[in-house]
């Protein structure tokens, strides 16, 4: 192949990878998020966003997790689980993932959990957040 050949080659990549990243965030302009369930003394905040990928595009929830107590939160015997479940428009539960904290947090700490969706990324409108107990 010539080098003519290479360098359109890498034009034409260059283009559709930017058209691909440019169309990324319009398939599906907004997800709805809300945190249903929390029984630890954790405060939650958490924001989305869409993401382009080289295959295709993802959903990425970003939940940062606070220690708003004056004492640590220790993980002796029990740890927090956060959970995301993404939903589609028709309430069909399209992916549900969750984490553990696994290090101990000081009082006014935080950490940042993620959670991203990858498959029927256009089915999604809305994902729930929960920070439940677990054994540790």
């Amino acid at each position: 192949m010539t080098n003519h050949g290479l360098t359109r080659r890498a034009v034409l990549g260059t283009l559709l990878a930017g058209t691909a990243s440019a169309l990324a965030g319009c398939s599906r302009s907004s997800v709805e998020g809300a945190v249903v369930e929390n029984e630890t003394p954790l405060t939650l905040s958490h924001e989305y966003g869409i993401q382009a990928t080289q295959s295709g595009t993802r959903v990425v929830v970003d939940v940062t997790v606070t220690n708003d107590g004056s004492e640590p939160l220790t993980l002796d015997d029990r740890v927090p689980r956060f959970t995301c479940t993404f939903f589609s428009d028709s309430g069909e539960q399209l992916l549900q993932s969750g984490r553990k904290l696994v290090d101990q947090l000081d009082s006014e700490e935080s950490t940042t959990v993620q959670f991203a969706l990858a498959v029927n990324v256009d089915d999604a409108t809305r994902y729930e957040l929960r920070s439940t107990w677990a054994e540790a």
